[in-house]
């Protein structure tokens, strides 16, 4: 007997329907629970997550090296040296900011949305754990669609929030569906906030299809980079070397934390030299123990091209470096190039900081987060201060000797704000080499606060109107 099989066309439409109403019933309940409530409960699903023994990570790592293209090792060092820099006791401390504050301090009160959206895009699970746990605290129930590069995380994080808080977990629910199910899509953006994350033609599509009514949060193509001076001694450029390449190799350089040029300010050209061959030692030693995973066609194919474009510059000045999983090219000049990714840096040269900075200028909008070492900053007036060198929202944490090649220092003084002019290219935070893939889980992503852009608020002004009449 033969087996009949139907198209179903609005299937996927459907499912995302009926998690919608089950969504919708669970965020009453949700909406019921008092504010610090919700907050504990989420900051003990993330307790769950960062703690150094965590089952959840584990398998995690395990999932993802079925799942995705990266190695065994990039995933097990990336994922501890991400969540670790997350603390729950900050992640706490930014909601009472942001939200307890604003509450509290007049007569705002907050109003969860019916439900929330969050399209997951790339294939680093931080972010999409992240941006499936702010809505709770806010009261709105979460409809997380899966990024196909990352199929495990978001259903290991709803079985994490269902050990933790039944009413959490009957407001949290991941769900999958082909990119080209329009039916679906649709359905989901129906949500009153709709969280994406993805390439701004990405978020231009979700955009267009949104009413005015609609919240909509979206977090686009963005990407890191080093900036480096010479007043470094031969140990400091060591350390610096060794940080890049970490960065540069973690998650195989994806995501918008990821470094793709490094600028030399004011170096001579025998130390640009000298730089770029300890880069790829560095990136040789990093890859023993994080071995590059598989790349795209696609990718690959780039990377040869721009290999081939380097060899020709090298007979002009330029050096190119070419490993089994890593690519260094010292420039001669600093103007824009294509980045492959897969662990493909280019060192650019520029005279000056104020070089620096018109250099930069074509990339506004889209710079995330910047490494410093060597080098002191420049605010609008050209005026040359000290840069920090450590995240001021992170202090060191105690971790195994092993997590990274960086050891941890003391964090800086937090009296060392991102000057205006660095703020107006995008820049939203400053790091050290070998630190820019591990933030802290308060900074601000896009520049944007952690869960006001979630939040919607209401005031109540019903005092009576009085006018004195003579």
């Amino acid at each position: 007997m033969s087996r009949i099989e139907f198209d179903w066309p609005d299937e996927g439409a459907e499912r995302v329907r009926a998690a919608e109403g089950r969504l919708r019933l669970a965020g009453e309940e949700l909406a019921r629970r008092p504010f610090e409530a919700r907050l504990a409960s989420v900051a003990a699903v993330l307790d769950d997550w960062t703690r150094p023994d965590s089952p959840y990570r584990r398998e995690l790592a395990a999932a993802l090296a079925e799942a995705t293209p990266f190695t065994a090792a990039t995933i097990k060092e990336g994922l501890d040296s991400a969540l670790r820099a997350w603390r729950p006791a900050d992640f706490i401390a930014c909601a009472e900011r942001e939200i307890g504050g604003t509450t509290r301090a007049g007569r705002c009160s907050l109003v969860p949305f019916e439900w929330t959206t969050v399209i997951a895009g790339g294939a680093l699970p931080m972010p999409t754990m992240l941006s499936g746990l702010l809505p709770l605290v806010l009261g709105s129930p979460v409809l997380l669609r899966e990024t196909s590069k990352d199929p495990v995380t978001a259903r290991l994080l709803a079985r994490s929030i269902a050990r933790r808080d039944e009413t959490l977990a009957a407001a949290f629910e991941p769900i999958a569906f082909p990119s080209d199910d329009t039916m679906a899509l649709e359905a989901a953006l129906a949500a009153p906030c709709v969280v994406a994350t993805g390439s701004d033609e990405t978020l231009a599509s979700i955009s267009s299809r949104l009413s005015p009514t609609q919240r909509f949060v979206g977090y686009g193509h963005r990407f890191s980079i080093a900036i480096l001076g010479p007043t470094m001694d031969d140990d400091a450029l060591m350390e610096a070397a060794a940080g890049l390449a970490l960065d540069v190799s973690r998650w195989d350089q994806s995501g918008c934390l990821s470094p793709v040029v490094a600028y030399l300010v004011g170096w001579e050209r025998e130390a640009q030299r000298h730089f770029a061959s300890r880069l790829d030692d560095a990136l040789r030693r990093v890859s023993a123990d994080l071995p590059r995973g598989e790349i795209e066609l696609d990718r690959s194919i780039s990377i040869a091209h721009e290999r081939r474009e380097a060899r020709m510059r090298a007979a002009m000045g330029g050096m190119l470096f070419e490993g089994s999983d890593h690519t260094v090219v010292l420039e001669t000049d600093a103007r824009p190039r294509p980045a492959p990714l897969g662990r493909f840096i280019r060192l650019l040269p520029v005279e000056s900081p104020a070089a620096l900075i018109r250099s930069l200028e074509p990339f506004a909008g889209h710079l995330s987060n910047v490494c410093f070492a060597g080098l002191r900053e420049v605010d609008e007036r050209g005026e040359i201060e000290d840069a920090p060198r450590e995240d001021a929202a992170l202090p060191p944490r105690e971790t195994p000797a092993a997590a990274s090649p960086i050891p941890p220092r003391e964090a800086p003084s937090a009296e060392s704000p991102i000057p205006p002019a660095w703020a107006r290219l995008g820049v939203s935070r400053f790091t050290s080499p070998g630190r820019l893939q591990t933030p802290p889980i308060d900074w601000p992503h896009d520049g944007l606060p952690l869960f006001v852009p979630l939040a919607r608020f209401t005031n109540e002004d019903l005092g009576r109107h009085t006018t004195k009449v003579d």
